[in-house]
């Protein structure tokens, strides 16, 4: 039985890998495989996927900047590196939990963040995360070598 979301995935808009957006797209974000990267919120004004052209280009820095500052989501981001010469790929469900949202807003993502993770048709990893810096490639990939139980 599939856990329903508090909000609605399915209507999210879709944005090309060079930026614009196209509002007649939308993604169930419920499967991963779909988008390079999605942010889930209640408010629909934050949701957005994005569908890069290559599979394997990273941009967190586009990733970050589609997260809401002051306020909690959720947000599904498709990883690659290469690690001891072999292309690597793993999928993130963060919790994002800023120090400046209220602690209601924080308790409550936290507490749905098992029911949002149920809805995903796949993903590798869950970090809950308080601060920017955990939205960057050199700070995700030790992360998961790390529980892989490799040496970056």
């Amino acid at each position: 039985m599939k856990t329903q979301l508090p909000f609605d995935t399915t209507k999210v808009m879709s944005s090309s890998s060079n930026g614009s957006n196209n509002d007649n797209t939308t993604t169930n974000v419920s499967d991963t495989s779909s988008y390079k990267y999605a942010v889930i919120s209640s408010d629909p004004a934050f949701n957005k996927t994005y569908k890069s052209k290559t599979k394997y280009a990273d941009d967190f820095m586009t990733f970050r900047s589609s997260l809401p500052v002051y306020n909690c989501c959720y947000a599904v981001y498709n990883v690659t590196f290469v690690h001891q010469m072999k292309r690597k790929s793993a999928v993130v469900f963060y919790t994002w939990l800023p120090a400046d949202a209220p602690a209601e807003e924080k308790d409550w993502y936290l507490a749905n963040s098992s029911n949002v993770a149920k809805m995903l048709s796949h993903y590798d990893y869950h970090f809950v995360c308080t601060k920017w810096r955990e939205f960057q490639q050199s700070v995700v990939v030790p992360k998961i070598s790390k529980l892989l139980g490799e040496v970056v």
